[in-house]
């Protein structure tokens, strides 16, 4: 729900990282979201920089892949070019009531999240 705070902190940020699910209504709801992107940037000096994360990303289902190809299609200048894998690990870490890099630092979730990290922070460098 887009109401007057969550507006303010959109018109107020830096660059605005954007998790969407691979599946096919996630990405109607970034559709959405890029509606609402448009409407902020008629109030900014200078439009609002945003990166599309692809999350719980399932190579094995045809759904995910496709997903992604429309992910890559639609918002490729904007596409981190990595995914978050599905990993149950997350889920465990959560049980656990621990942070996932302390939980299992090797998994695979752990270390797309950690690649992303770099990947804004080299973004946010140039």
């Amino acid at each position: 729900m887009l109401g007057v705070l969550l507006i303010n902190a959109l018109a107020a940020c830096d660059h605005l990282v954007i998790p969407v699910q691979t599946d096919f209504l996630a990405i109607k709801g970034l559709e959405r979201m890029q509606h609402t992107l448009a409407m902020i940037a008629k109030s900014r000096p200078t439009p609002l920089g945003y990166t599309v994360v692809p999350t719980f990303f399932d190579k094995r289902t045809r759904a995910s892949r496709d997903s992604l190809a429309i992910l890559e299609r639609n918002h490729g200048e904007h596409l981190w070019p990595g995914t978050i894998p599905i990993d149950t690990r997350l889920r465990e870490a959560s049980r656990a009531g621990l942070p996932p890099a302390v939980f299992d630092p090797r998994a695979r979730s752990v270390q797309a999240y950690t690649e992303l990290l770099e990947y804004l922070r080299r973004e946010g460098a140039e």
